[in-house]
């Protein structure tokens, strides 16, 4: 059947934030890492209504209304796939292309893509290894020890090491010419324009890799140790990588356990490690970049409020007004901003280090609303006391008064902008610049090359398969998420299903792994189930063996979960749904909880296969005591997951 293709679906719901979607129909409150409200689709005074920012979904506890950004507009503005999709592309300012099957090249698009994120993780697992390994590795082990790092932080964030040399990663990765120029692509490696000659791009650095919020690697920052410049290094622009939209640490903050209600936006890599390893985690950093708007609305997404760091310094000022201006059209009503300039002579790495994480944050107190250093800077070198200081300080601040996002925030700064200039709230509406006529969107050209997906969605024919879920357990039913200690073995049976018609109890080992893929999808591709594993009469087998092969289609969370809506397992998958609204563990943990329960998942395959064989009369002697011997090993090699 003929469909909108898959890529672009996955690019438009990439470019969609479900949350100010859903925010600009339905007030949405905080509440940790998601938000909540009254459900829209029926009626209740208590929320149970769910919008998850990082699986970009969304649930009712009440009614089981689920979906994504296509689905939302689907079932509250009673649109059609196909209109919802159109809506959502006029509003990122995109032309849905014609309804085709998806194409060899579509899968040649994104198997190119895919090759590019392998090649960036090996890099990383290189510049790590180079970090133990290379005779050069004492000058940097000795930098990251003079920083105060400790061998857990510099782990946490993959800390590496770029030998000195031109080719150590071209012969470390055996690239071939067609690895060179995939290599080129994603900005490992340099071709001199003079001579055609190609050479490592990081040479004598210490490597920082760059996360998008999948976790993938996109990119690295390389610190120099010796002289030269530049002394910091980013990697350049490539299919994967848009440093005017990502922002190192945030892929760590999340996979961290904290719940603060606030980002320190610094400048440099350093200032977030650090911070992160005297206990606070909720930092990030641009990547050698002013704060855009893209940044914004990305922050915004995780928190309400955000406190953006600079030096005391011109340039620390000339950075926090650019900032300013960029944050401006993000900030909406709740939302909130403040600017803490450090004394002369300290970055937040030094800060915490000398003086703990308690400074920081009794610095941040006092630290100016953004309202406050709006009016301030713009106020600089006039006299208020007068009327012509005060009707130049209006002309500046006028065309400010109307770049909020949120209706509130802009009358409250119109308000106070009344009161610094004496000037009544209706004197200065009616000298507001008329707004010009919003431009219309421009089509795309059609050969214009289209960036990828930083996160993919539900994606369907031009009507997606209707969803089979039953209704959610009662809060309190089942609190488990990953990370939590709970019995569980491959042959303990689910609890007997109780007079409501819901399942209680713990969760099978079998619906445990499933909420693993849930936030690692890629695990079945490095650790793949073991063959014969349907035949084994364990809880919930079927299910597993389902989401492990939808993870080979779809690499991300929301992909992945937008796809189980169309199974059969609904009671299961409402109860899985639920837990997965909740932090998962960090991904070193989740990767040993797998391997050990295939491990215990092999062992048991083995056992069924010998009674059979010994059931079945006069078992062949070389057969059976292959049979045991690799049990035998299995057992040995087996560790009991979830202990």
């Amino acid at each position: 059947m003929a469909r909108i293709p898959d890529n672009f679906i996955q690019d438009l719901l990439a470019r969609t934030d479900l949350v100010e979607l859903i925010d600009s129909r339905v007030p949405l409150k905080k509440t940790g890492r998601n938000y909540s409200a009254c459900c829209p689709f029926h009626q209740e005074k208590t929320p149970s209504f769910t919008v998850a920012p990082d699986k970009q979904f969304y649930y009712c506890f009440g009614c089981g209304a689920k979906g994504n950004a296509v689905g939302f507009l689907m079932d509250y503005e009673h649109m059609s796939f196909p209109e919802a999709v159109k809506q959502l592309a006029s509003r990122a300012g995109m032309e849905v292309p014609e309804s085709r099957p998806e194409t060899a090249a579509d899968r040649q698009r994104k198997d190119r893509l895919q090759s590019l994120y392998d090649l960036l993780s090996r890099a990383e697992h290189f510049y790590a290894q180079q970090l133990r390994q290379a005779p050069e590795k004492q000058k940097a082990v000795n930098y990251l020890k003079g920083r105060g790092l400790s061998g857990e932080i510099a782990k946490r964030f993959a800390l590496g090491f770029a030998p000195p040399g031109f080719d150590n990663l071209i012969s470390g990765l055996s690239l071939t010419e067609a690895g060179l120029e995939q290599a080129l692509t994603a900005g490992l490696l340099v071709r001199r324009e003079d001579t055609g000659r190609v050479y490592d791009k990081f040479r004598d650095r210490i490597i920082f890799p760059i996360r998008d919020t999948r976790g993938r690697t996109i990119g690295f920052g390389g610190r120099l140790l010796g002289d030269g410049k530049p002394k910091y290094l980013n990697s350049p622009e490539t299919p994967v990588f848009h440093k005017g939209e990502e922002l190192y640490g945030l892929w760590e903050w999340r996979q961290s356990r904290d719940r603060s209600e606030r980002l320190y936006v610094v400048e440099g890599y350093m200032d977030v490690i650090a911070l992160h390893q005297y206990g606070v985690p909720n930092v990030v950093a641009t990547l050698g970049t002013a704060t855009t708007e893209d940044h914004a609305r990305k922050l915004f997404r995780q928190v309400d409020e955000v406190i953006l760091c600079f030096d005391g310094d011109k340039a620390g000022v000339r950075a926090a007004w650019r900032a300013l201006e960029s944050l401006l059209p993000a900030l909406d009503d709740g939302k909130q901003v403040r600017f803490l300039f450090l004394p002369d002579g300290e970055d937040p790495d030094t800060l915490v280090r000398t003086q703990g994480p308690e400074a920081l944050r009794a610095m941040t107190d006092k630290a100016d609303a953004l309202s406050t250093y709006l009016f301030r800077h713009l106020s600089e070198g006039l006299d208020l006391n007068t009327v012509d200081g005060r009707a130049r300080l209006a002309r500046l601040a006028l065309p400010y008064l109307d770049k909020p996002a949120g209706p509130v925030y802009r009358a409250l700064l119109t308000e106070e902008l009344a009161q610094l200039t004496r000037l009544d709230k209706e004197s200065l509406i009616q000298l507001k610049p008329a707004k010009p006529e919003p431009a219309k969107p421009q089509p795309a050209p059609q050969n214009a090359p289209q960036r990828p997906a930083m996160d993919d969605g539900y994606v369907g024919d031009d009507q997606p398969p209707p969803p089979d879920w039953a209704d959610m357990p009662p809060q309190g039913d089942d609190d488990f998420y990953p990370g939590d200690d709970f019995p569980g073995s491959l042959d303990s049976p689910p609890t007997p299903r109780q007079d409501s018609g819901r399942r209680k109890g713990p969760l099978t080992m079998a619906e445990r792994l499933v909420l693993v893929l849930l936030d690692y999808p890629a695990l079945v591709d490095t650790h793949p189930l073991p063959e014969g594993v349907e035949q084994l009469p364990v809880p919930h087998i079927d299910l597993l063996i389902q989401v492990a092969g939808l993870c080979q289609k779809h690499q991300h969370p929301a992909s992945l979960l937008g796809a189980l809506m169309a199974l059969e397992q609904g009671e299961t998958l409402s109860r899985l749904l639920k837990a997965s609204l909740k932090p998962p563990m960090e991904e070193t943990m989740a990767t040993r909880l797998w391997q050990d329960a295939l491990s215990q998942l092999e062992v048991a395959r083995l056992e069924a296969a010998l009674m059979e064989v010994e059931q079945a009369g006069i078992p062949d002697a070389a057969h059976w005591q292959e049979l045991h011997k690799a049990l035998a090993e299995a057992r040995q090699h087996a560790r009991k997951p979830f202990d």
